[in-house]
């Protein structure tokens, strides 16, 4: 997830940045945000702004409103939430959901998916959250294709704190130690591209959207 200020900015600068325009996803129904979407082949990027035909209020589109640039906020993983669920709260890291999100298309439609949090984590937007798409697509299956992702880069202060909960759930990701940051590498048509947490982005508590 790639917060900027302004998604209009923002589709300019995933156009510059891989040489393939972002799709418009759609708004957030309440939750004061919209997106653009690229398939990174096995996943895709979501790029999040505020969606100024919405409140912006006390939620997520008011906190990205103030970014000063763009950068990585947060990733989520696919799977059974329940379960997830289960294997979160035996290695002690509590949850939120399943919950039911929506998002409405450009041409009306309305997508319909679950979510689960982690609560108050302190490793913030690295620990990821979790979905499942239901009878929805992934976006990594429907959107332009920006590259391929390669690697996901976690530096957070406890990194073996995270690194275990991330076993826990079979996500084999390495977490180093060091100041909070999240990055991505992307093989994309213009060359390699790295897309990295800001100090900004690093230190928001956002829960995640589709």
């Amino acid at each position: 997830m790639y917060a900027v200020a302004s998604l209009d900015e923002g589709m300019e600068w995933a156009a510059d940045t891989f040489g393939v325009p972002a799709a418009y996803g759609g708004e957030h129904v309440g939750l004061g945000t919209r997106n653009a979407l690229l398939s990174l082949g096995s996943t895709y990027l979501e790029i999040i702004a505020p969606d100024p035909a919405q409140s912006q209020e006390g939620n997520a589109g008011a906190q990205f409103a103030n970014l000063t640039s763009g950068g990585m906020v947060t990733w989520a993983a696919e799977g059974d939430l329940n379960a997830i669920a289960q294997e979160l709260e035996s290695a002690g890291v509590s949850t939120q959901g399943p919950n039911r999100t929506q998002r409405k298309t450009e041409s009306g439609d309305l997508l319909v998916w679950d979510l689960l949090f982690p609560i108050g984590s302190r490793h913030g937007g690295r620990m990821p959250f979790f979905i499942d798409w239901l009878a929805c697509a992934n976006p990594k299956d429907t959107s332009p294709v920006g590259g391929e992702f390669r690697a996901l880069a976690i530096t957070t202060p406890d990194a073996d704190d995270l690194a275990g909960a991330l076993r826990a759930i079979d996500l084999d990701i390495a977490v180093s130690a060091g100041p909070p940051a999240l990055s991505v590498t992307i093989d994309s048509p213009r060359g390699e591209v790295v897309l990295a947490s800001t100090n900004e982005t690093s230190h928001m508590q956002f829960g995640g959207i589709r």
